[in-house]
């Protein structure tokens, strides 16, 4: 199963300083069973080429260790009246200074919809988030997967 068109086109582009972007929840499940949730940027999510994986970027030492543990995650992400469910599988991995760079399979997606309106959890993309989230070595990490 590849990436849908839908929740690619969210997760194309890079975060321009200055501007609102939403914040993806990534879930996994800890080792009690209990759900995780990371927030990602665009920046620490892109998708592969032509839409075959989803690779992350993950600083999160509990969402590394679930990632290692269980290797099962979800991603969810929102577009007007939808939202979009991500489930995924770990395929590879590699540790890149102090993240993880993930690639996975999409096992399925499942869009959502009541017919209203949906508020995504949103942010202000500032320098200082770049530079506390080191985004130029989650482009190297990303650089290095393909």
């Amino acid at each position: 199963m590849t990436v849908a068109p839908a929740v690619a086109a969210l997760l194309a582009g890079t975060p321009e300083i200055g501007t609102q972007e939403q914040a993806f929840p990534f879930v996994t499940v800890d080792p009690e069973g209990f759900p995780h949730a990371a927030l990602l940027s665009r920046m620490e999510v892109e998708v592969g080429a032509g839409n075959a994986d989803l690779r992350a970027a993950v600083r999160s030492t509990r969402t590394r260790a679930n990632l290692d543990r269980d290797g099962r995650a979800a991603l969810i992400a929102v577009e007007g009246r939808t939202a979009h469910y991500v489930k995924l599988r770990l395929v590879r991995s590699r540790v890149v200074h102090d993240l993880l760079a993930c690639v996975f399979e999409v096992v399925e997606h499942k869009p959502d919809s009541m017919g209203i309106t949906l508020t995504p959890i949103m942010y202000e993309v500032s320098a200082e988030i770049a530079r506390a989230e080191r985004w130029d070595t989650t482009a190297e990490a990303f650089r290095l997967l393909r």
